[in-house]
C-alpha cells in the first residue's frame, strides 16, 4: 500500500482538495477584501495619503505571507516568491515611491516572472516543470523521484514546454494590462479592477493547463497502451 501511494500520490492531492477550497477563501479574504476595505476606511476617516493608505493597506497581505514562510520552516520555491515580492514592497516604501508606481509593483512582478518563463526555455527544464513538480509532489522529497522520472517521455517534455510558453506570454499580458489601468483609473477604482485582472487572467492559465495537462496524460496513455500491444504482439 505504501509503495503504491509513493508511486502514484494523486488520491492525496484529491484529499486536499477542501483544504486548498479554504485556503483560496482565506486568501480573497486577506488579499483582496481587507486591502480595499482598509484603503476607503483610511481615505474616508482619516487623513492619511494615497500612498500611506496604500501601504497600510498592503500590511494584512504582507503578514499572511510572513506567516505562511514561518509555516513552512524552510525557503521553499513558493516561499522564495513571497520574499521576493515581500522585498520589493519594502524598497518601494523606503524610496516614497508615488501611488501610481506602488499600485503597479506586481506587475513588474509578474512580467519578471513572464519573462523568466520564457527565458527558462533555453535551459534543460523550463520553469513550468518546477512549478508542476512542486504541486504535484506536495513538495515531498519521496514523490520528487516520480515526477522527475516522467522527464523521459517525450509528450510529458512537450506538454511543459507549451505550459511554459502560455504562462510566459500570459503574465506579460496580464502585466501590460494592470500598467495599463493604473494609469487610466483612478486608485479606488484599481483597487477594485485589478483582483479581478489578476486573478481573473490566473484562473483562465490555470484551467487551460489543466485541461491541456488532462489531455496531454490521455494522449500519452494512448501511446503507452499502443506499445503495449505492439510488444505484446510482438
Amino acid at each position: 500500500m505504501e509503495d503504491t501511494a509513493q508511486a502514484n500520490p494523486m488520491p492525496l492531492q484529491k484529499a486536499s482538495r477542501m483544504a486548498t477550497i479554504l485556503s483560496l477563501a482565506s486568501s480573497i479574504v486577506i488579499n483582496i477584501a481587507l486591502p480595499i476595505l482598509l484603503y476607503l476606511a483610511l481615505k474616508s476617516y482619516t487623513s492619511a495619503s494615497d500612498f500611506l493608505a496604500l501601504v497600510i493597506s498592503g500590511v494584512p497581505p504582507m503578514i499572511d505571507s510572513i506567516v505562511g514562510v514561518i509555516r513552512r520552516k524552510r525557503i521553499d520555491l513558493l516561499a522564495g516568491v513571497v520574499l521576493a515580492s515581500i522585498i520589493i514592497s519594502l524598497i518601494l516604501i523606503a524610496l516614497g515611491s508615488s501611488p501610481k508606481v506602488y499600485l503597479v509593483r506586481e506587475s513588474f512582478f509578474t512580467a519578471a516572472f513572464g519573462l523568466a518563463y520564457l527565458v527558462s526555455l533555453l535551459f534543460k527544464r523550463p520553469l513550468a516543470f518546477y512549478f508542476a513538480r512542486y504541486f504535484a509532489t506536495g513538495n515531498h522529497p519521496e514523490n520528487i523521484p516520480w515526477f522527475d522520472s516522467l522527464w523521459q517521455y517525450w509528450q510529458f517534455r512537450h506538454t511543459m514546454h507549451v505550459i511554459t510558453v502560455v504562462w510566459g506570454i500570459g503574465l506579460l499580458i496580464e502585466a501590460a494590462l494592470r500598467t495599463f489601468l493604473v494609469m487610466v483609473l483612478s486608485i479606488e477604482q484599481f483597487l477594485i479592477v485589478s483582483p479581478f485582472v489578476l486573478y481573473g487572467i490566473i484562473g483562465i492559465l490555470v484551467v487551460w493547463m489543466f485541461l491541456y495537462s488532462r489531455q496531454g496524460r490521455k494522449k500519452g496513455e494512448a501511446i503507452r497502451q499502443q506499445m503495449q500491444a505492439e510488444q505484446d504482439a510482438s
